[in-house]
């Protein structure tokens, strides 16, 4: 027996209408995740540049190339009409929309030279892309994914977690020197060497936590050891420290991984 009360109507109206805006913000936001830094990216160059502390190699900007094609997948996807009202999606794909929303603003920030906004966005990149992740794990383990929605949005989710999580404490490390916070030098390698630490302990409880699913934890692990490799070449000739804290939390990741086969 259906409640026709005028309360019960709007409340149908209004979670419909949620949806529909979040499709519509999806799509929106990981337009703007490729396109804000395409047009509005910070280009340093010279004395320009931040003070380079624990950055990866230049290749290692690569794995934007396939966050930006999956976020866009994803965006797609989800779209359509036939997931509109997927458990899966008002559960993961608010936060995502915001990962892909923080993204995208960051670059006009740090052009501007707001670079502490600038981290705040990356904070909040980082932030909800681990919210949309776990969500989306704990959905895939339950078995309450097909297995189209699993290809649609793990990549997506996964990647931009892990490369927000290593681009925090990249630019962190980066901002603190620049800012005189942390004197360069000695002071500087030391924390630097504690982010990698943490993202490397991050990295390993992420690849055993219970709701780890073969797909995601993939996808995950996969993209935050790139960053780790990126920083051992990026740092080989420049920081000892740097070279050997990221090949032991790569290490530790791997090792952690393996036990839980």
């Amino acid at each position: 027996m259906t409640d026709p009360s005028p309360r019960s109507a709007r409340r149908v109206w209004a979670v419909a209408s949620g949806d529909s805006s979040r499709q519509v913000l999806t799509c929106a936001a990981a337009a703007a995740q490729v396109l804000l830094p395409v047009f509005y990216g910070p280009r340093f160059r010279g004395p320009d540049s931040p003070p380079d502390v624990i950055q990866p190699a230049p290749y290692a900007f690569i794995v934007w190339f396939p966050i930006f094609a999956s976020s866009i997948a994803y965006a797609v996807h989800q779209a359509r009409r036939t997931a509109r009202t997927r458990t899966v999606w008002r559960a993961a794909g608010w936060p995502l929309a915001g990962a892909f929303a923080s993204a995208g603003i960051w670059a006009p920030l740090a052009l501007s030279g707001r670079f502490w906004s600038a981290q705040g966005a990356l904070v909040s990149l980082a932030a909800l892309s681990e919210t949309a992740r776990r969500r989306v794990a704990r959905a895939e383990r339950r078995n309450e994914l097909r297995t189209a929605e699993v290809a649609a949005v793990a990549p997506a989710a996964d990647m931009l977690a892990a490369w927000g999580q290593a681009a925090c404490g990249v630019n962190l490390a980066a901002l603190l020197v620049d800012r005189t916070i942390v004197p360069a030098g000695r002071p500087a390698d030391t924390v630097g060497a504690a982010l990698l630490a943490t993202l490397g302990a991050l990295g390993a409880a992420a690849v055993s936590a219970p709701e780890r699913s073969t797909v995601s934890s993939r996808f995950y692990a996969g993209t935050l050891l790139w960053a780790f490799v990126g920083v051992v070449i990026g740092q080989r000739r420049r920081s000892r420290t740097a070279v050997v804290t990221a090949s032991g939390a790569a290490a530790t990741m791997l090792a952690v991984a393996a036990s839980r086969r």
